[in-house]
């Protein structure tokens, strides 16, 4: 059991290193130019595209574990492998914590 999920989730991260940078390089490093709504609007459809990116990649890899390694994940297993590859893959767009640091910082509130 422990080793089928310590497999799993080494997939999931080596499969994600690959996949994640090529999403936060599609949005751009952070550009101090644009108004600060320009660049939450650019948050906002980031995060929406990592999340609609990360349902279909976690099919596509249920369904690749299942046909080729013949490996079902149960439902404690597929929740913590949710929650791993969700901080992954959040965690590998420095682009988009850039953006964050920087809106967070610049909010009117924060003076």
């Amino acid at each position: 059991m422990i080793f089928k999920l310590i497999i799993i989730i080494v997939i999931y991260v080596s499969a994600l290193k690959f996949f994640s940078p090529i999403i936060d390089h599609e949005f751009g490093e952070l550009d101090e130019s644009k108004s600060n709504l320009k660049i939450l609007f650019e948050i906002m459809i980031q995060i929406l595209v990592l999340s609609i990116s990360w349902y279909y990649f976690h099919n596509f890899m249920k369904f690749l574990l299942d046909k080729y390694l013949k490996i079902k994940m149960k439902d404690k297993s597929e929740n913590l492998v949710d929650f791993i590859s969700a901080i992954v893959l959040i965690g590998l767009q420095v682009n988009l914590s850039d953006k964050l640091e920087y809106i967070t910082y610049n909010h009117p509130y924060r003076d």
